[in-house]
């Protein structure tokens, strides 16, 4: 429920707070005084756009504010606590904002949201219709869609259009892979062609640095072999440095016999001549295990070249090489089993579609059944509201596809449409083709009343829907109302006397100018101010009689 709506700075309103009530709440004014201003206001707070030109004149920032009672609304709560918004008292305050510069920004209890959000979270909350949303009352797929909610299948055909979009993909791929299938044959050589040029080389982690080292070795072979011996034949020779330090190491041991203190570096002189006699050795072995051919060389350089070559053209290092080869032998496997998968993908979208099916059935069947209802409950409703003869049904026939042929879809398998005579003996067309201005808005009452049994909305708000009505009629809708207004609350826009002396809570919108600037106020009458504004309705002034006949239509309704 609607508790209180807040306006600062918006188009014609300085600062205007309106305190709303349980059941029918009304709104009245002159022509011009403000009151599509408040429906604007409102759009706000369902997350309709904004724009900079709401924001009053002279100022930077229009704010629009609502403080809603969430007692009854389960589906609203769940809503906050999914969003993670945490609120007391089950009230909340949505808040927005309009800046001149064109940015705004949205809360919901202090929460920054986005507009989507916002509406989204509005939509639990308030159900709003006005002259404009005549024609959606003519769209064939809102009449599946009041259908569905009147029905409470709306969460069934949600999971019926997403298991037939599942469908579809399934569908797409094996389309695609019925494609694939005329390419398979030269696919398949190539990739067979990848794999084993990729395989006969043989890659292994980290050869690639040890053939360079080795190539480097085999290329200065000669350079080595050079040095390998000048080097033995220093350490080794007859006049090494070997032999040149046995001596030494003998003279040591023998002045170590005369003095204790040599004994130390004969010792040092010892390790020495181990030492240098153990790298000579290494350099022999060495020597000896150089395998050296101009053919060896060959070898190496031509691994060396294949390695570099495969890395080219699949690298540009071995693990991107081995990657190429995984997807290669990924996708070979994929074309090798593609049969199976096709087989596999028929059998999947066999199963998935008598699913559908069934579920459409079951779905067809509920909408068939709550269609009879749905129908006498509009069809008494019209009554109520002054259409006394007219004839209300809920067509359902099967969908058919382009040939002619019933089909299932992504919302099932009917094709639904409201059908309406307005007298006895004529035949059912489409409301569109027979309903005046005056009809329509009655029949979309009716059914937002039908709708109001069955949804957590708590407040319902009607923009002037006594658009081209007047007398007996204006009254029925009035008392209609008012009866709505026993299980939710119900904001009404009206011109119309008949429909004014029915609420509970009279809101007159005004419009003044101080010579300065001009603005609109909202002002909640008392009992006395009541009978002047309905007078005014009447007959444009407040006579005695005019006021006497606003007594009278108040104490009737």
């Amino acid at each position: 429920m609607l508790e209180e709506l807040s306006v600062t700075n918006y188009a014609l309103i300085d600062d205007v707070t309106v305190s709303f009530s349980s059941g029918l709440n009304i709104l009245t004014g002159e022509t011009g005084a403000g009151k599509s201003l408040l429906v604007g206001a409102l759009g706000l707070i369902f997350g309709k756009k904004g724009s900079p030109s709401f924001v009053r004149n002279g100022c930077d920032e229009a704010t629009v504010s609502a403080l809603v009672d969430l007692s009854s609304n389960l589906e609203a709560k769940q809503w906050l606590t999914d969003a993670g918004i945490i609120y007391e008292d089950d009230q909340v305050l949505i808040k927005r904002n309009i800046r001149d510069s064109g940015r705004g920004s949205q809360y919901i209890q202090g929460y920054g949201v986005i507009r989507s959000q916002l509406e989204e979270f509005s939509a639990l909350l308030f159900d709003m219709h006005g002259q404009h949303e005549h024609q959606s009352l003519f769209s064939k797929v809102n009449h599946r869609k009041l259908l569905d909610k009147y029905s409470h299948l709306t969460e069934d055909v949600v999971s019926l259009f997403n298991q037939f979009q599942n469908l579809n993909k399934l569908k797409e791929k094996l389309l695609n892979l019925e494609t694939l299938e005329d390419t398979l044959e030269d696919r398949t050589i190539g990739l067979k062609k990848i794999i084993e040029e990729i395989l006969e080389v043989k890659l292994v982690e980290g050869e690639e640095e040890s053939l360079d080292r080795e190539l480097k070795l085999l290329r200065n072979m000669d350079s080595i072999s050079i040095l390998l011996n000048e080097s033995i034949a220093e350490l080794s020779g007859n006049k090494g440095i070997i032999s040149k330090l046995k001596n030494i190491s003998l003279g040591v041991d023998k002045l170590g016999s005369f003095d204790d203190e040599f004994l130390p570096l004969y010792k040092r002189v010892t390790d020495s001549f181990f030492e240098i006699e153990d790298i000579s050795e290494t350099l022999e072995e060495y020597k000896r295990n150089i395998d050296y051919s101009p053919e060896v060389l060959q070898i190496k350089e031509n691994r060396l070249t294949d390695i570099f070559n495969i890395q080219k053209k699949y690298g540009p290092n071995l693990s991107d090489v081995n990657d190429y080869l995984k997807k290669s032998e990924d996708e070979l496997d994929q074309i090798a089993s593609s049969g199976k998968k096709i087989d596999e993908l028929k059998e999947l979208i066999d199963t998935e579609q008598k699913e559908i099916l069934i579920k459409a059935k079951a779905l067809s069947d509920n909408r068939k059944s709550n269609a009879l209802i749905m129908q006498k409950e509009v069809e008494n409703l019209l009554k109520e509201l002054s259409l006394p003869n007219v004839n209300f049904v809920v067509e359902i026939v099967s969908r058919k596809d382009n040939n002619g042929n019933s089909s299932c879809g992504p919302w099932g398998m009917d094709d639904i449409e409201f059908l309406m005579s307005m007298n006895p003996g004529e035949p059912l067309k489409p409301v569109k083709q027979i309903a005046s201005g005056g009809e329509i808005s009655r029949i979309m009452l009716a059914l937002k009343s039908v709708l109001a049994d069955v949804d957590s909305v708590g407040c319902l708000i009607f923009d002037e829907i006594d658009s081209g009505i007047g007398g007996e009629v204006a009254l029925s809708i009035g008392n209609h109302l008012k009866k709505l207004s026993k299980n939710k609350q119900v904001l009404s826009i009206t011109h119309l006397a008949s429909i004014a002396s029915c609420g509970e809570n009279h809101l007159k919108v005004i419009k003044s100018n101080d010579g300065l600037k001009t603005k609109t106020d909202v002002i909640k009458l008392d009992e006395e101010e009541r009978v002047g504004e309905i007078a005014r309705m009447l007959s444009g002034d407040c006579s005695e009689a005019s006021m006497n006949h606003a007594r009278e239509l108040l104490g009737t309704c």
